[in-house]
């Protein structure tokens, strides 16, 4: 009976003991908490939060996925990609490929009030460059300027479709990809 209490004790006294030394003086890896991969087709109210700084939808879009802002390009019928380097606007008149001129470089995605139309083409290829249509719960929009009139805080999620998936959803006219909003607003989706 003796040896059993006793051997009950000193196990007692390593559990504890074991415990009450730091992680580090146990040989045990300490990993640092991994950064969340954000899914590249999709802004969620909760990755929305984590950017106090943003002030609309337009903004959102801009800061979190530049790269649904970027125009593709069109040819006949042979349509570009998103990740395809296209300008995004047209060089400035005299502006040649190797100017190195300031006033000719172009400068990001298009400003809200050119969003929703075909931009002039800008390498001489004679393809024009478009953005993708805007829906917000589920009514389509006149343009990009649209997510300007959202406030974060209504914003439930933001989703990019491709071509191909916006015109299996909504019908033709969505070469270009569709940005859907769903808000938290009465009577939205």
């Amino acid at each position: 009976m003796r040896t059993l209490r006793w051997t009950a004790l000193t196990l007692a006294g390593v559990l504890a003991a074991a415990v009450a030394i730091p992680a580090r003086a146990q040989n045990v890896e300490i990993k640092p908490t991994a950064k969340v991969k954000h899914d590249k087709y999709v802004i969620t109210a909760e990755e929305i939060a984590e950017h106090p700084e943003v002030k609309d939808g337009y903004d959102i879009v801009r800061l979190l996925r530049n790269q649904w802002l970027r125009p593709t390009r069109t040819s006949g019928s042979a349509m570009g990609s998103m990740a395809s380097p296209t300008p995004s606007r047209a060089p400035a008149a005299g502006c040649g490929r190797n100017s190195t001129d300031p006033a000719c470089a172009a400068s990001g995605p298009p400003s809200p009030s050119e969003s929703g139309t075909a931009y002039a083409d800008a390498d001489g290829s004679g393809a024009a460059q478009l953005l993708p249509v805007v829906y917000i719960d589920e009514i389509k929009r006149q343009g990009i300027d649209d997510l300007k009139s959202l406030r974060p805080a209504d914003i439930v999620e933001m989703r990019f479709l491709t071509g191909n998936q916006a015109s299996g959803r909504y019908g033709s006219g969505h070469e270009n990809g569709a940005i859907v909003v769903k808000t938290g607003r009465p009577g939205g989706g």
